[in-house]
């Protein structure tokens, strides 16, 4: 780990500052090929453990799907639409076999924006469509492009209203405000002169929004000035007019694709997750396949599984041209990736329990600030590219969003880089039907294709929203047999009230803030998770050992995730928890403790779980934090001269001191991190006060003075130079980016 972040500080400082050479090129060589060493998670050789009520355990998952019995449908994939496939297909009484190469939601299902939306942007942008010159050039063509887009958000709301009101255990509304300082904007949202008139015609908008879904979701309304003023202090420079407020579904991504999965299991589906496909299975002398050979990523098996089933369905998201080759290296593309990157920020940056949505970004995109678990979410980019595995965000993303939040909210309210505590990028499958005619265009909504060779069936694009249509639709082309699953309430629906977090807190001695976390986690399953939890040892709370103080994530959910096929640690950091994705550093620093609890509950060997701490790690250190990378960033040149640019530099928040934190991560960055020993030790040498602050004034005599490690390997970095201007200009936190 010392030597990644070494060569990212190599990478990034030498545009800022003039380094003294500390180690040849081949050395520096060896470390970047160091950077690759995360290739996927490590086997875990998990052990059987205590199943879930009513739910087979992972290990008689794989003990049923080495059993050579043929299935009715085998899926390929567990993201939403790969489980909600499983699940549709099993309850309709087929026998389904689903594989997912890594854990659900591993993907793009976990790196949403949470919200379960009905499609209001598409309504605006079908919208501007119909009213183009291209209804009188192409009217044909252009209504029927509007009807298409019209029709998807009918469906968005319909299953968004199934959503809210069958699974109300995972989802909630969100009121989302819409604040307006002008009556006339210039130039127009959506690239329509129409839409110039957008503050006037919000409200009557907002009203049709609320129909489509025949009312069933809470009003949209007005906020007058004043009120609105009240409500949104971060946009203080602004003279709001009003503020029109309009209502969504959000959710936890993850934890709804894990319940739709084990939901599938619950309805006897053989679904398991790390089991990769390797190779089809073909009829003898034929094209038709009849199965795939797969293999226990977990086991380390090297011995193949082979699953065979009547139909074959790919469910692979951005992934799905990569299982359609293969059927045939050469298949003709179906699926591009548009990639979309969010941060994460402290609460404060959005009103408590309502969003902010700007509608006319600096290159006409959507930007939501949401609340989210305790945090502010903020995205999304939209950049077409090929899907990656890691969930690294772009820093140049990462900038253009804070840019974005910067011109938005109030001047006095300072968007620093250092406020990011978390970052991250998923991908959304655009899809094409490559059996259709040529120039077909690419779709928001789903497709599903036939190959008439194999006979296998893929289904990619759409949405979160609607997940269930989609495998109601792709398991309507395998049978006859009506679909269920608007009866069926996800994993712990049943017996789910609004009061369940006041039962937990009553039965189980929780703390109030841990009781509702798990009752919108896990539903009335969440009665289960608080049973397998142990004694504080304090007056109150009385059960559940937290994870980490700032969050109330406690240790039984660890136990829980194991249960519920978590086979890493990474599985219960980034998506049994949400961790990685609210605060990278946490995260990081609750993997030990984390992999200990796994330790015991799957019986790992001490060298499994080095091997397991190891991979969490490099693993998290993808996901963006308070430490901008830009190794692929552009950067200003500069050079430090004297003290106080230091000082600056390390200075990240602008505050005129330094704290504890800020000198820990110039220590990082530069390329020696400090256990907490070393670093309280390295900021009292800096501290003399005493009072948790260093002043300039401190900083100058412990600069000049004599010191520890931390003062010297200092001294041997920098190299003091004579460009100030452009340091000057980049100002507080320039060595941290």
């Amino acid at each position: 780990l010392r030597a990644r972040k070494l060569v990212k500080l190599h990478t990034r400082l030498n545009n800022t500052i003039r380094m003294v050479p500390c180690a040849p090129f081949s050395a520096v060589a060896d470390v970047q090929e160091d950077e690759k060493k995360y290739k996927g998670p490590v086997p875990s050789f998990p052990q059987s453990c205590s199943p879930l009520k009513g739910i087979p355990s992972r290990f008689d998952q794989i003990t049923r799907l080495k059993s050579g019995e043929e299935y009715d449908v085998l899926v390929i994939g567990g993201g939403a639409t790969g489980a909600g496939t499983a699940l549709d297909a099993a309850s309709r009484g087929l026998k389904v076999a689903c594989i997912e190469r890594g854990d659900f939601a591993s993907e793009t299902s976990s790196r949403s924006t949470k919200l379960i939306w009905a499609g209001i942007r598409y309504l605006a942008t079908s919208a501007a469509g119909l009213l183009s010159k291209n209804l009188f050039t192409k009217p044909v063509e252009t209504v029927k492009d509007f009807y298409g887009e019209f029709k998807m958000v009918l469906g968005c709301h319909q299953e968004r209203r199934y959503m809210l009101e069958k699974q109300s255990h995972l989802t909630n509304w969100v009121p989302i405000a819409i604040p307006f300082d002008k009556y006339f904007v210039w130039p127009p949202p959506f690239g329509h002169p129409l839409f110039s008139l957008f503050p006037v015609l919000a409200p009557f908008v907002l009203k049709f929004y609320d129909s489509l879904s025949s009312f069933s979701c809470p009003p949209s309304y007005i906020m007058g000035p004043r009120k609105a003023a009240d409500q949104f202090p971060q946009l203080s420079h602004r003279a709001l007019k009003f503020a029109a407020v309009f209502y969504e579904a959000q959710h936890n991504d993850s934890r709804t694709n894990i319940a739709i999965a084990l939901s599938a299991a619950e309805h006897g589906a053989n679904i398991c997750n790390y089991v990769e496909g390797k190779e089809l299975i073909f009829e003898e002398g034929g094209k038709k396949a009849i199965g795939i050979k797969a293999r226990d990523v977990m086991g380390g098996d090297q011995e193949d599984i082979e699953i065979r089933a009547k139909k074959i369905i790919f469910a692979g998201g951005p992934y799905t041209d990569m299982m359609r080759k293969m059927e045939d290296e050469n298949v003709k593309p179906a699926v591009q990736g548009a990639s979309g990157s969010h941060v994460v920020l402290p609460g404060y940056y959005c009103p408590k329990d309502m969003g902010l949505l700007d509608y006319n970004t600096s290159d006409g995109r959507f930007l939501f600030f949401l609340p989210w678990q305790g945090h502010t979410l903020v995205g999304t980019t939209d950049k077409k590219c090929d899907a990656q595995t890691l969930p690294t965000a772009p820093e140049d993303e990462i900038q253009w969003i804070l840019n974005e939040c910067g011109k938005y909210l109030s001047n006095d309210l300072r968007v620093r880089r250092s406020d990011v505590q978390s970052a991250w990028r998923g991908w959304r499958p655009l899809a094409v039907d490559p059996h259709a005619p040529p120039g077909a265009p690419a779709s928001r909504d789903h497709v599903i294709s036939e190959n008439p060779d194999s006979g296998i069936i893929f289904i990619a694009g759409g949405k979160w929203t609607t997940w269930r249509e989609m495998a109601e639709d792709v398991v309507n082309r395998v049978t006859d047999k009506k679909c269920k699953t608007l009866d069926i309430k996800l994993l712990g629906g049943e017996g789910f009230t609004r009061n369940t977090h006041v039962k937990l807190t009553q039965k189980h001695g929780m703390g109030s803030a841990v009781a509702e976390h798990l009752a919108k986690t896990y539903g009335a399953r969440a009665f289960d998770v608080c049973e397998l939890s142990k004694p504080t040892g304090q007056l109150w709370p009385r059960f559940g050992i937290p994870l980490h103080p700032q969050f109330p994530y406690i240790e039984a959910e660890v136990v829980y995730a194991c249960r519920e096929y978590a086979c890493t640690i990474e599985d219960v950091i980034s998506r049994r928890t949400r961790l990685a994705y609210l605060n990278s550093e946490v995260a990081m620093d609750c993997i030990e403790r984390v992999g200990e609890i796994m330790q015991k509950e799957l019986g790992w060997s001490d060298e499994v779980l080095a091997q397991q701490v190891e991979n969490a790690k490099l693993y998290v250190g993808s996901y963006g934090g308070p430490v901008p990378d830009k190794s692929s960033a552009s950067l200003r040149s500069a050079t430090f001269r004297d003290i106080l640019d230091i000082f600056k530099a390390i200075d990240e928040d602008g505050s005129g001191f330094l704290d504890r934190v800020e000198v820990g991560h110039a220590g990082e960055r530069l390329g020696f991190p400090m256990n907490e020993k070393e670093l309280d030790a390295a900021f009292a040498e800096m501290d003399k006060s005493g009072d948790g602050r260093v002043t300039v004034e401190e900083f100058e005599k412990w600069w000049n003075g004599s010191g520890g490690d931390l003062h010297e390997k200092m001294h041997k970095e920098f190299v003091m130079g004579k460009d100030m201007e452009s340091i000057r200009e980049m100002g507080s936190g320039a060595l941290l980016g």
